[in-house]
């Protein structure tokens, strides 16, 4: 049968998963619906293992063990796949991001709860701050934030910076503990 010359421009159709032969992912590239599991559950327990009293002094070990245990899981849950230090560090950065976000709503739970316990204890350390300083300038200065504390407001604005910080400090080091899991469980080719 003859092509019609408009037929004769049409260009061939690049290779899909359709087409037998052609994978059907990068193995460089995470499988984010088979990888979110894992984080939320390493994100859970360095979550639980940083709110708990006494054990919550090893929050920064905590977080690295945990974007670590996400890597770890991923690659045995997609035993083909060749982590990288980059997919291991996004690994981990979603991880610190599920184990902020379990702390902050737990941070939040105990400051609603427990405001004034914890406004009290704030105001004995401050006091214990301007008793320390010999210089009237900085005792000026943390008298200032003591009365800023005291109102909903200063309390809520301090809450707010905390929690931005705390998220800093866990997407970070839960990114780093997601590289040195990327590196220390990387499947290794033997050629």
């Amino acid at each position: 049968m003859p092509v019609a010359s408009s037929d004769a421009n049409l260009q061939q159709p690049a290779a899909s998963a359709w087409i037998p032969g052609t994978p059907t992912y990068q193995p460089s590239a995470i499988q984010w619906e088979l990888a979110w599991k894992g984080a939320l559950l390493a994100g859970l327990i360095a979550a639980v293992l940083s709110a708990t009293p006494l054990v919550g002094l090893g929050c920064f070990l905590w977080l690295l063990g945990a974007g670590a245990l996400a890597v770890w899981l991923y690659q045995r849950r997609v035993s083909s796949a060749v982590i990288t230090t980059g997919m291991g560090m996004r690994l981990g950065a979603l991880t610190g991001a599920f184990a902020y976000a379990a702390c902050a709503l737990w941070s939040a739970y105990q400051l609603a709860r427990d405001s004034q316990k914890f406004r009290g204890a704030l105001m004995e350390q401050m006091n214990k701050q301007i008793a320390a300083s010999p210089d009237p300038k900085a005792q000026e200065i943390l008298r200032q934030f003591m009365n800023n504390l005291n109102t909903p407001a200063g309390l809520a604005t301090f809450f707010v910076l905390i929690m931005f910080f705390m998220a800093i400090v866990f997407i970070v080091f839960s990114t780093a503990g997601g590289a040195l899991g990327a590196s220390l469980f990387r499947r290794r080719d033997l050629r």
